[in-house]
Parts: C-alpha cells; structure tokens; sequence
C-alpha cells in the first residue's frame, strides 16, 4: 500500500514511550474510518475495533485491541496540518503520474447536483 509509505513521513509529536500505536497506521485506520462515516473520536475508534483482525492482516500488525478513542484524540490533534497536507500532496502527485498520462476532466458541481434551468426548461448544460 501507497499510503502509509506517505503517512509514515508526518512526524509524531508523542513521546517515544508513549507510541503502542504507529501513527501512520493510526491514521491509516483513521482515514479508513471517516470514510466509512465515523464523525468522532468513538466512532473511529469503534471502526477499528470492529475490523482489527481484518485492519491487523493488512498491514501486517498485531495489535490486541483498538486504541482508546482518547489516544487517537491526542494523535490526531497534534498533527500539524502543514506536513499532513504535504503528505497528501505527496501521494497525489504519485497517483497522478507525468503531466503526459493524464486526462483532465473539467466538473461544475452545480451539474453534478443536478441543477434545472427552471426559466429555460432545461438540465444545465
């Protein structure tokens, strides 16, 4: 996997004897969770205790249980947003590839939302 390579170059703020838990599979586990709806601290920390046997397999862990919702909280909270967004950027530009591959595609999100030209009869164009 891509992603934890890039997640793996966010620095952790916590102290050395405080880490049971790698960060970037802790921010794997929670970029897993808010994709799967989690809105909280509980509710990430209840998606990985869901699927820890599944999470453990794929990244070759062997956590016994989930971290606390309050450990994840500490973990996340620290990050500072500026190496977390290079990060990304980071794994974008890899997915993305050379200028040369790619093919752009240009969205307006009112067409995606379905906007109607009342006035015309008509779907946006």
């Amino acid at each position: 996997m891509l992603l934890p390579i890039f997640l793996a170059a966010i620095p952790d703020h916590r102290r050395p004897q405080g880490r049971r838990y790698g960060l970037e599979h802790l921010l794997l586990f929670s970029i897993l969770a808010i994709l799967s709806d989690a809105t909280s601290y509980r509710k990430i920390q209840r998606f990985i205790a869901a699927r820890l046997p599944q999470l453990n397999a794929l990244c070759g862990l062997h956590w016994k249980r989930a971290p606390a919702h309050t450990a994840i909280r500490y973990a996340l909270r620290g990050l500072d947003p500026v190496d977390v967004e290079s990060a990304f950027r980071g794994h974008a530009a890899v997915l993305a590839g050379s200028p040369a591959d790619r093919t752009l595609i240009a969205l307006d999100g009112k067409t995606l939302r379905g906007s109607f030209d009342r006035f015309q009869d008509q779907k946006a164009l």
